[in-house]
């Protein structure tokens, strides 16, 4: 029988943080599988880690376990949420972060995790050393002491309602990845993530706008405005020119051709940009 597979999801970068998730996963249950899928979501960015989440969740083997942080609220009165979506798990903070993937598999059932629950299940299958053999729930480390554990618990067999209380889809925070405003200079859209190139991911799929039929677009931010071409690859540009292009998820978006667009546009994920057809 194949393992359960659970992936992370996270702005955790580089650090110890990570590296404990995962082994309390394997203190959890040794035989299931921990992937990491991202753990460079810029920090705090929440429509950077939902989109990041929309795009690559379904890359994983159906039944897969998504568990994605990126949680500035964390010890607030946010939920955690555990969610059975189309062939998917979801686990994470309910602001907004797995909505996108879970609209876009089709909500079936979730439950409001209870941290207090989910501890007292995880420390009796635990095969670390827990200090006072009691789990520290924590207020600023929920990835480690609720969502890991849950989804571990899940992935063992564990019912949902054993650690949480049912919740219905409208309980869910809102967030949306798309959005085109029309303005008077073009369209107005809104950043959606910044990749360490300086690519800047805009909040459009190509149907919504006619940019099969642009060449020449002028680019405005609140530092200006610059032109940029219309393209399918980096080398449609000069070397240092800006294209606006589709990207490998579907998404319109802007770069510099050998070069840092976010960087010369001084731009950052939630910030607009107008886009003005030229020709």
């Amino acid at each position: 029988m194949a393992k359960k597979q659970i992936y992370l999801i996270t702005d955790f970068g580089e650090g110890p943080y990570t590296g404990i998730i995962r082994a309390v996963v394997k203190s959890i249950n040794k035989d299931l599988e921990v992937i990491d899928l991202d753990n460079t979501v810029p920090s705090f960015k929440i429509t950077a880690g939902a989109y990041i989440v929309a795009n690559t969740y379904h890359w994983t083997p159906k039944g897969s376990i998504i568990v994605a942080v990126v949680d500035p609220g964390v010890g607030t009165t946010r939920e955690a949420i555990l969610v059975e979506a189309g062939d998917y798990v979801f686990v994470g903070p309910n602001n907004g972060l797995l909505y996108p993937a879970i609209l876009k598999e089709g909500f079936k059932k979730g439950v409001a995790l209870i941290p207090n629950r989910v501890v007292e299940v995880a420390a009796s299958r635990f095969s670390g050393k827990l200090p006072g053999n009691k789990w520290p729930l924590s207020y600023t480390f929920h990835a480690r002491d609720v969502f890991t554990p849950a989804a571990a618990l899940y992935a063992s067999g564990v019912d949902m309602e054993l650690i949480g209380t049912p919740i219905e889809q409208t309980q869910l925070k809102r967030l949306a990845l798309e959005h085109v405003e029309e303005v008077e200079e073009g369209y107005r859209l809104k950043v959606v993530y910044v990749d360490r190139f300086g690519n800047i991911a805009l909040s459009a799929k190509p149907g919504v706008l006619p940019i099969a039929s642009w060449q020449r677009i002028m680019v405005r931010t609140e530092a200006g405005s610059m032109p940029a071409v219309v393209g399918r690859k980096f080398e449609d540009a000069q070397t240092g020119e800006l294209i606006l292009y589709v990207n490998s998820f579907g998404y319109l978006e802007i770069a510099v051709n050998q070069g840092n667009a976010a960087r010369r546009l001084r731009v950052d994920v939630g910030d607009s940009i107008v886009i003005t057809p030229l020709e």
